[in-house]
């Protein structure tokens, strides 16, 4: 029904927008680039090799076990490490660092236990390079991680619009963003909405990583690679927004995929190694041209729409005959303040 490039593209982009919506959330929550957020997609790439390999059930098991395993280890970073750090007077700088530190060593844990797992089976398991898409059911000649990741996001953006817009919650975490100090002035525990962010962000990077093994390879680097294209995603969509999240994931995922076959299929089939060269192309693009991304260019937009617009009704003869009147009314004021 479809080509094979297509599925490729769409499961993959439906990938990155996840992971670029807990990346973008996590840095306006906190204010620092988390670049320990592609290892938790490790995390979930490993739950469904443990799920579908170790204790062979069905791979689909492994998702929510993963968004709980990534959720309380993000929850869990949060509070031990960033929060230990800020109590410190740590600056952004620090903090950042901290995150590549627990890049580091979350990596290694991976690999120990692909290693582990390797050397203590009897069986021949291959802890590496591994994929399960002959495990995957279809559905009307779709793939069933294409039909599944799909309803997700779809599931996922209505979920997080009616969050931000129609809870009590999304409007204190939209404050947490905009000015935690006045926030926590209102009364928001800034702490929860923090704490409940990394949860959240950890949650869908591993879920994002749960399914990535059905369809791609899966090692314990795969989700430390993957960061280049959701940093890239980020800044396309404007890592000031959330909704610039899902735009930029979204574009970027299918663009890396299309455009590299493309350049193999027309031009050299050896480029498809030089495939992380879109995603740094874009993101070198759009700092150059459009450092506030596409979600900058749209308010910029807006407020040049609405300066016109209110220009406009100023220069009508009964708004601008009633300025005239407010402003003689307030130099009489002035004047007779003046006398007394």
């Amino acid at each position: 029904m479809f080509p094979p490039v297509i599925k490729d593209a769409v499961i993959y982009a439906n990938l990155i927008l996840m992971l670029a919506i807990g990346f973008t959330l996590t840095y306006l929550i906190a204010k620092i680039p988390n670049f320990a957020h592609g290892t938790f997609a490790g995390i979930g790439i490993y739950t469904t090799f443990w799920v579908a390999r170790v204790k062979h059930m069905n791979p689909y098991i492994s998702p929510p076990i993963a968004f709980i395993l990534g959720a309380i280890v993000g929850a869990s970073i949060f509070l031990v490490v960033i929060q230990t750090l800020r109590k410190y007077k740590a600056t952004p700088i620090s903090l950042t660092i901290s995150t590549i530190a627990l890049n580091i060593i979350m990596v290694a844990l991976l690999n120990i236990y692909a290693d582990y797992v390797r050397e203590s089976t009897e069986e021949t398991i291959f802890t590496r390079g591994f994929q399960f898409r002959r495990l995957d059911f279809r559905l009307f000649d779709l793939p069933g991680v294409l039909i599944a990741t799909t309803i997700l996001i779809v599931f996922l953006i209505l979920s997080l619009h009616l969050m931000l817009t129609k809870t009590k919650f999304g409007i204190a975490l939209r404050a947490t963003v905009e000015n935690s100090d006045l926030a926590t002035m209102m009364g928001v525990n800034v702490d929860r909405v923090s704490t409940f962010s990394w949860f959240l962000t950890g949650g869908l990077a591993s879920l994002s990583g749960s399914f990535l093994p059905l369809w791609f390879q899966g090692n314990p680097g795969t989700g430390n690679l993957l960061m280049t294209s959701v940093f890239a995603a980020s800044i396309l969509g404007g890592i000031n927004s959330i909704y610039g999240a899902m735009i930029g994931g979204y574009m970027l995922g299918l663009s890396e995929i299309l455009i590299t076959s493309l350049l193999a299929k027309y031009i050299s089939g050896s480029l498809a190694a030089y495939r992380m060269l879109i995603p740094l192309t874009i993101l070198s693009v759009s700092l150059l041209m459009a450092p506030t991304g596409i979600m900058g260019i749209v308010e910029k937009y807006r407020e040049k729409k609405a300066t016109i617009a209110r220009k406009e009704i100023e220069t009508t003869p009964e708004i601008k005959a009633e300025i005239e009147k407010e402003e003689k009314e307030r130099v009489f004021v002035e004047r007779e303040g003046m006398k007394s």
